[in-house]
């Protein structure tokens, strides 16, 4: 009955949508936007605004804000100058909204840029979501994208070492959280910790992050929130333009760059960048972090074709990682393994170096996507096909010739078609209508001589939804949001003995969203948020088996815990147990205010999870490659809450603050027991100042922070038991979840930045760590053996061409 439903409000909704008069037929076409300083952000008053090769136009008012109207042609070029900026041009169109029009000082390296919101956008207006742009960006997005959007508050990184991380939203992380990037679904090995999104933080141009459970427009897996990622936009209207940017490293000695050039004629428009890193061990406060270096490549081209109502976009991008693994994190034995766990300095530490040994990891994107927008009169259809092709080596400390053998070698192809039709505005109700295809491959590539960690399989989902919002009144918009997935699952592997099992699964489910914002007359703006997500369990929660890395894991269908005896002979399956699917009930709450002095943003959330799968430890286990800890999924019901505070305030014109907070609690509420691996809580402040001395700008900032100690971690079980006894059960007489180790104490941490302009030249300093501190981070595990990287000088050249 529910598929039948969603198609009946599917096709009901085309036929409801009536045609609109064209503006072109009554000269009723309107834009209307605000022009600021690209370094300042403030108004710019009496800008002129013109329509290229006409004698329409007008200027910006005391506010920086513009209207034209009357308009007999829904899709124009408008140019906008002032003395003492830089000249733009822009390509505008109906389907976008409110453009944001960033003019550059003629005297700062700037280039001038516009931001637009597009009609019928993707996130809905009730969402809660945080920006990264512009020259907060640039200072950070050498970077790994991970370590770019922890700088949001409620948001924090899941690391494996110095190398791999990932984004944790209000305590969700992995395939709960979406990534979208250049509008495509990233699709690849996202079921480890050890594997950090595949996605180059140079050639991002903007990054926006959703916290509510908004997946209607995206598809399944948006539990913890989406993340919208957008490269440089390819302006039609542009002159041969780019950057080149250098940077060095005193921990792990590294240097990398990056270039990126691009240009449009009128109807055409190209980019095309490159990137590397070359980086060698890193390196703790007191000793060196052994094979933790970092080899990184990527490229990317683009192209854009516009004509009349037509707009085509062609991307490619390849990515080529390499990533070291500490080497103490592997033992031999189980004494060993206590002694690795307790011993201040890891094992197999050595003197720097450069060289990438066992164990390590060996990653390669590629995405190509081509995408076509057809504006009719008064609608607009876009359409996408995306390609991506993910690669990925794990290779373990084996004996002899296997040493080199990679024991997980998995070769990932997606295919997927994104369809969506914005209608006409009809009574106020403005939204689209669309639907998914996706198609997986995923292959175990032979010659590893391990039993495959994770089988073979292939995944096909479908998905159709509809979207839209209407003004109540001047003051309050309402939106509301529904979808409709199916996915279809088979897996071919081996089990313990060699022998080929075979399953399939089929998945489906409702999602939705609910959502009203009300303007308040002080300058401040409430919004309320509840939606619902889901997620189908992935391949290694259901079938992992073995050695990952450092660890050994079991998905639930490869193991069975009967008293004190774990066994792995057998291959479970659907039929002789149900691991459901996630269904996740977010409710998030946003109060942002603002004035010329201070910005506050507010959120309080709540989200209970119906069958929460996750990774716990299980014991110890040992094998003839290693003695290692085992790791077991487990499903349960669990609640995260949670509130986070950002608050940005403008002392005078040079000097600003910012205050952060999050706070997050979790429970098992099946078991009435607490979560393994959840992020602490942290505040923090920085304090920035900016100058500007003829045609020097310089500024500064200090960031300091405090992360709590997890109070609300599991109990410990040390690795010296297991030793007494190696068949020691830890749930026999307790089925509460346990850690190896206590979670690490608080700590702060001050990181320090500054950076010079001079005409197309900026020079910029960064020191990550500042005080040296040694500390570990709970959601790392290398944490069991390691400190975290210590002080890192960063300098940094930037050219723009």
């Amino acid at each position: 009955m529910r598929p039948l439903l969603i198609l009946l409000i599917f096709f009901s909704s085309l036929n409801a949508f009536g045609q609109k008069q064209s503006c072109k037929d009554d000269c009723s076409c309107t834009v209307q936007g605000k022009v600021v300083d690209a370094a300042s952000l403030k108004p710019v008053p009496f800008a002129t605004v013109q329509l290229a090769n006409t004698n329409k136009g007008t200027t910006t008012n005391e506010h920086g804000e513009f209207s034209l109207t009357a308009l007999c042609v829904d899709e124009f070029d408008l140019v906008f100058t002032h003395i003492g900026y830089k000249t733009l041009t822009h390509h505008h169109d109906q389907f976008h909204n409110n453009p944001v029009i960033k003019l550059a000082p003629d005297d700062l390296i700037l280039e001038s840029v516009v931001i637009e919101e597009l009609s019928n956008a993707n996130a809905f207006k009730s969402n809660t979501t945080t920006k990264i742009q512009g020259k907060d960006l640039d200072q950070i997005k050498s970077s790994s994208l991970g370590s770019v959007l922890s700088s949001i508050s409620g948001v924090s990184t899941l690391t494996t070492g110095s190398n791999v991380a990932k984004p944790i939203i209000h305590g969700l992380h992995s395939n709960r959280i979406l990534i979208i990037n250049n509008g495509i679904r990233h699709e690849s090995q996202d079921w480890g910790q050890e594997h950090a999104p595949e996605i180059d933080a140079s050639l991002i141009d903007e990054i926006e992050v959703i916290k509510g459970a908004s997946a209607v427009k995206y598809g399944p897996n948006a539990l913890g929130g989406v993340i919208l990622i957008r490269p440089p936009e390819m302006e039609l209207t542009s002159h041969l333009h780019g950057d080149l940017n250098l940077k060095g490293e005193t921990n792990g000695r590294a240097v990398d760059g990056n270039i990126l050039i691009q240009k449009g004629y009128g109807n055409l428009a190209w980019m095309a960048q490159g990137a590397a890193r070359y980086q060698g061990d890193m390196s703790a406060p007191d000793y060196e972090l052994t094979n933790t270096g970092m080899r990184e490549y990527s490229t990317a081209f683009g192209l854009r074709y516009h004509r009349k109502n037509l707009d085509i976009k062609s991307f490619f991008s390849y990515l080529d990682q390499e990533l070291g693994i500490l080497r103490g994190s592997v033992t031999g034995n189980i004494e060993d393994l206590a002694d690795a766990i307790n011993d201040e300095v890891p094992d197999f530490t050595s003197a720097f170096s450069y060289s990438i040994n066992t164990p390590k990891q060996r990653v390669t994107h590629t995405l190509l996507k081509t995408e076509a927008q057809y504006n009719f009169s008064n609608s607009r259809l876009d359409i996408a096909y995306g390609l991506q092709m993910n690669n990925r080596q794990e290779f373990d400390v084996r004996r002899g010739s296997n040493n080199e053998v990679p024991s997980i070698d998995l070769e990932l192809a997606t295919h997927s078609i994104d369809a969506e039709w914005l209608h006409p505005v009809v009574n106020k109700w403005e939204g689209s209508i669309g639907g998914q295809w996706l198609y997986q491959d995923n292959n175990n590539i032979p010659g590893t001589n391990t039993i495959p960690f994770i089988p073979n399989y292939n995944n096909t989902r479908f998905g159709i939804f509809i979207t839209e919002s209407r003004p109540l009144n001047t003051n309050v918009e309402f939106d509301f949001g529904l979808r409709y997935d199916i996915q279809l699952a088979s897996f071919r592997g081996r089990d313990s003995r060699n022998d080929i099992f075979r399953n399939e699964q089929n998945f489906t489910s409702v999602s939705g969203i609910l959502g009203i914002s009300k303007t308040l007359k002080t300058s401040g703006k409430l919004r309320f948020n509840i939606a619902t997500a889901w997620r189908p369990p992935n391949i290694a929660e259901l079938y992992s088996f073995g050695k990952h890395q450092f660890t050994n894991e079991y998905g639930f269908y490869r193991y069975t815990l009967e008293g004190e005896t774990l066994s792995t002979s057998q291959v479970l399956d659907n039929n002789t147990l149900d691991v459901k699917n996630e269904l996740g009930y977010k409710f998030i709450a946003n109060y942002t205010f603002s004035n010329d002095f201070i910005q506050i943003d507010a959120s309080p959330y709540v989200n209970i999870i119906d069958n929460y799968i996750y990774k716990a430890p299980g014991g110890i286990s040992g094998t003839v490659r290693g003695t290692l800890p085992l790791f077991i999924y487990k499903q349960t019901d669990a609640v995260f809450a949670g509130a986070d505070l950002t608050i940005n305030y403008e002392h005078t014109l040079r000097w600003s603050s910012k205050i952060s907070g999050t706070f997050l609690y979790t429970k098992d509420v099946g078991n009435n027991d607490v979560l393994f691996n959840i992020p602490p809580n942290m505040v923090s402040y920085g304090l920035s100042y900016k100058t500007k001395i003829g045609e020097y700008e310089w500024g500064a900032k200090a960031d300091i922070s405090y992360t709590f100690k997890q109070y609300n971690a599991p109990r410990v079980i040390r690795p010296e038991v297991f030793v007494d006894d190696p068949d020691y059960n830890p749930f026999i007489d307790n089925n509460a979840n346990f850690d190896f180790t206590k979670a690490p104490d608080g700590y702060a941490l001050v990181n320090l930045a500054s950076e010079l302009s001079l005409q197309k030249w900026v020079f910029s300093l960064r020191v990550l760590n500042a005080l040296n501190t040694s500390y570990r981070q709970y959601t790392n595990l290398i944490r069991y053996f390691a400190d975290e990287p210590g002080i890192n000088f960063q300098f940094g050249v930037q050219l723009k061409l």
